[in-house]
């Protein structure tokens, strides 16, 4: 009965979403903390009191320096900045982590689906991306910001 238990636990902490169901996703939310190979920078703030952002996710340290990274700023985009439409920055309970677990990718899913299957087919049909940064955790409560992506990888000709 303990060797169920502890297989149980072991398997809910490794647990890694898959890329066929994050696919058919509009909204996608990234789980990022800050360590070895997740940073991020905090720009100071603008004359207008607004605060960028910029979080990177490692694939590795080795010599390939395939990465993600997540930018958080005023207006994600020419189009929603025309519009007026800033990005937005939500506070939610730690709830919604248990909540919406099925739409909550990582480290590992990154990790696991490789820098080319992360870049063209995990993020094929998403509209909204999330950053939830674990490092702004206070009080049962968690920062989710509105981000854009970029990736080292770019598609040859």
């Amino acid at each position: 009965m303990k060797k169920v238990l502890i297989l149980l636990l072991l398997f809910n902490y490794g647990y890694s979403q898959d890329i066929s169901y994050i696919k058919t996703l509009d909204t996608i939310y990234v789980k990022f903390k800050e360590d070895k190979l997740q940073t991020r920078f905090v720009f100071p703030d603008d004359y207008k009191g607004f605060k960028e952002r910029r979080y990177t996710i490692n694939f590795s340290d080795d010599e390939k320096k395939e990465f993600f990274k997540f930018f958080f700023t005023e207006y994600l985009n020419s189009e929603k900045r025309e519009k007026g439409i800033k990005a937005e920055i939500k506070i939610v309970k730690k709830a919604f982590l248990k909540k919406h677990k099925e739409e909550i990718i990582g480290i590992d899913f990154f990790q696991k689906y490789g820098i080319i299957k992360s870049t063209y087919e995990a993020f094929e049909k998403c509209k909204v991306i999330y950053l939830i940064d674990m490092n702004e955790k206070k009080k049962g409560k968690i920062n989710l910001y509105e981000v854009t992506k970029w990736s080292s990888y770019h598609m040859g000709e």
